[in-house]
Parts: structure tokens; sequence; C-alpha cells
């Protein structure tokens, strides 16, 4: 999410960024966010993050990175260096879920 705010503060002529997609299921690495972004005006590329997601308790989720993908190349993150936080489910029903991290900021999902 810091790489995506920071891309949205970049001039568009640097980096254009899309939509930012998540698809959950139930087989690890069970999160995929997908984000089409073009550099320098150039033609699309997307970048594809995999995230390990392991239930805590009937609210708190563990999110850990674990493979990055961008310009056809994927990069499986070594242990020691993989990105993980708490989320905290706040809102669910059929097509909406409100989840928090460790600093409370929400990020809203909505089913497609």
């Amino acid at each position: 999410i810091f790489a995506l705010s920071l891309a949205n503060s970049l001039p568009t002529n640097l980096v254009e960024v899309g939509d930012l997609e998540i698809a959950i299921s139930r087989e690890q690495p069970r999160v995929e966010a997908k984000i089409d972004v073009k550099f320098f005006g150039g033609t699309s590329n997307d970048i594809i993050v995999k995230t390990a997601l392991e239930e805590k308790s009937d609210v708190r989720l563990t999110e850990t990175y674990e493979s990055a993908s961008l310009l056809g190349q994927d990069v499986d993150l070594p242990k020691a260096v993989q990105y993980s936080r708490n989320l905290y489910i706040t809102y669910l029903d059929e097509d909406i879920m409100v989840v928090r991290d460790g600093s409370g900021v929400p990020e809203i999902l909505m089913r497609k």
C-alpha cells in the first residue's frame, strides 16, 4: 500500500497507476493484489504481489508478503525480508469488507 501511495503522488508522466484488484482464494498464497502501471508513458505492466493470509481469531488475520511479479519476472521473497502485518476485520457483509492494519487505517474491499 505504501508503494501504491508513493506512485500515486508522482506526476503522471512518470508513473500512471491503474485500479488495484485483490483476489482472495481458499488456498495459500490466498491473496493476489494486481495493479496496472505505466512507466514514463510506455506500455502497461502488471505488478502482482502474492501474500499468505492466516486466520488468528474471528476478527484478526496475519498477512505475509511472499512473492512479487514485475515485468514478467517472478521473485520469491526470502523469509528474512517478508513483510508481515496484522489485519483486523471491522465490517463484513456479502459485498464489502473493511479491514484495518495496526495503524488503524481502513482498507475498504468491495466484491466484484
